[in-house]
């Protein structure tokens, strides 16, 4: 693997270039610079950096675990020897200095910056370190700093956090977090419980962890199709409704159809299509701003 590559493993890009595509929407969502790029792409290199800094230490701390996991040992470039650990450690702390430098120099936002260390302490150190080794319901607490991207780029643009909208895209992610992650989890149990990591689906069991799914699933269609409407109807536009009411269907309906045939269908196309569900719910959200604002309710 190339060292492009090994370091986009370290920072787990896929997932990180979604948290940062969260806060992009949050700013397009804010109005005054939706379309300002000189004030979007800096706020772009700060939520990922941010997350790849949370990502690199997460990955440092779990190095001997994952050396234990067959998905992880030879695909991460630290179980593997490819990157050393202290050359990890320097990335990352790079990383959370030029997030943290952008947002106070360039934005002048320390309420930004506040949350972006927080963002990395929770999850790098409460989340890796305490909570994932010790609890079952790990992902659902270990959800928060993961879903904070649009508070991120709210408050920098914004410079306060009193409006409904990014606690709203917040909540988006953090319900989202547990269904898409447990999804990942049940295929991965057996590599979990080498690991001595306990996840629901070790611990519990496959059928307790696709009601779960199920569950969750339930509380964030319904949070996405209605706490819009009771905060501002303004704010809804034809493209997120479509994506919140259609995706949540298809949503819905498949956690239901996993939990009552449960073990027998495969969770890994549910896996994919969480990925697909979030983006169309954000893109929704973007669309409506700058191509359908007149369509707005």
């Amino acid at each position: 693997m190339s060292l492009i590559g090994d370091l986009m493993v370290l920072t787990k890009f896929r997932i990180n270039a979604l948290a940062t595509f969260t806060g992009y929407a949050a700013i397009v969502v804010h109005g005054t610079y939706a379309t300002d790029w000189s004030m979007i792409w800096p706020l772009i290199l700060v939520l990922l950096f941010t997350g790849g800094c949370a990502n690199t230490l997460n990955q440092v701390f779990e190095v001997r675990k994952d050396a234990l996991m067959y998905r992880t040992r030879k695909r991460r470039p630290l179980p593997d020897g490819r990157i050393s650990v202290p050359v990890a450690v320097a990335l990352a702390i790079g990383q959370l200095l030029i997030a943290i430098l952008i947002l106070l120099l360039y934005y002048g936002s320390w309420l930004a910056a506040s949350v972006s260390l927080f963002t990395v302490l929770y999850y790098s150190f409460f989340y890796t370190l305490y909570l994932k080794p010790r609890h079952h319901l790990n992902i659902v607490v270990g959800g928060v700093p993961g879903a904070l991207g649009p508070v991120i780029a709210w408050a920098a643009v914004a410079g306060d956090l009193w409006a409904w909208q990014p606690w709203f895209m917040f909540g988006l992610v953090f319900l989202w977090t547990p269904p898409h992650a447990w999804a990942l989890a049940i295929k991965l149990r057996d590599d979990y419980a080498r690991a001595n990591i306990p996840m629901l689906p070790v611990v519990r069991g496959v059928d307790e962890t696709t009601r779960q799914i199920f569950l969750y699933t339930v509380i964030l269609v319904a949070a996405s199709i209605l706490a819009p409407l009771w905060a501002d109807a303004s704010d809804i536009g034809p493209a997120y409704a479509l994506a919140a009411v259609a995706g949540g269907c298809v949503f819905l309906w498949w956690t239901w159809r996993l939990w009552q045939h449960r073990p027998m269908i495969a969770t890994m196309p549910l896996f994919s299509y969480t990925l697909l569900y979030i983006a169309a719910l954000f893109t929704g959200l973007i669309i409506d701003v700058l191509w359908f604002p007149e369509w707005r309710l």
